[in-house]
């Protein structure tokens, strides 16, 4: 499912560039200014789940999971004098309504709980360099770090239910294409790639009420996202 998306990314920006040498023109003012994009795309997210239980089994369970992404972000372009390259910055926002669930069980054994994830927000900020490959299209490389808020509830555990829920932190990095519609509207997509840190929902040195589980949540988040932007 990455490869597929890969793949589409990669063809879309071919596609812009065909577009961009058959009509840019011989010169165009600089992609200078504060920014403001719509971004509506799909995410992947690698869900990984580590249990271990009161006998020490461990199970690992991965599932992946896609969804629709809405977000906005605001920004500053700015092509350095006389020259194609773009320097700059942003910061963004996305939703979505990724939510995924499955059973709490060492390799091997019985099912011993359920647990409901869901990820409904990620923000982050990035630097940004590009450069101009004609006077309309820019393709540029972004990497910054990002933050995404976290729900896990687990039912069905022996000593009752428990939520659990963290904003988990991590690098982000990507790249992608604008093209430029006018001198003000660009049109664009963007490749991203979110890797947090891994969180404990539990790490019990003891058992209660009779068990004593650990659990290790760490996702993997994969955007793509088709950006329409204002330069101010």
């Amino acid at each position: 499912m990455i490869n597929s998306g890969m793949l589409k990314f990669t063809n879309c920006v071919k596609k812009l560039i065909v577009i961009a040498l058959i009509s840019a023109p011989l010169a165009a003012a600089p992609v200078r200014g504060i920014f403001a994009s719509v971004n509506l795309g799909c995410r992947y997210t690698s869900q990984n789940h580590d249990y271990t239980n009161n006998t020490g089994a461990v199970g690992k369970e991965t599932k992946g999971e896609l969804a629709t992404s809405f977000g906005l972000s605001f920004g500053l372009l700015n092509q350095v004098e006389k020259t194609k390259a773009v320097v700059g910055g942003e910061v963004s926002v996305a939703m979505n309504q990724s939510k995924t669930s499955y059973n709490l069980q060492a390799a091997g054994g019985q099912p011993e709980g359920n647990v409901e994830i869901a990820n409904p927000y990620t923000f982050g900020g990035f630097a940004i360099l590009g450069t101009m490959m004609t006077p309309k299209l820019m393709l540029y490389a972004k990497a910054g770090y990002a933050w995404v808020t976290t729900t896990l509830k687990y039912k069905g555990l022996t000593e009752g239910n428990e939520n659990y829920s963290k904003t988990l932190a991590g690098v982000s990095g990507g790249g992608g294409a604008n093209y430029l519609i006018t001198d003000r509207v660009m049109i664009g997509c963007e490749y991203l790639i979110h890797v947090p840190g891994q969180t404990n929902p539990r790490n019990n040195s003891y058992p209660v009420g009779g068990q004593k589980r650990k659990f290790v949540y760490h996702p993997t988040i994969h955007s793509i996202n088709i950006r329409v932007s204002m330069l101010f």
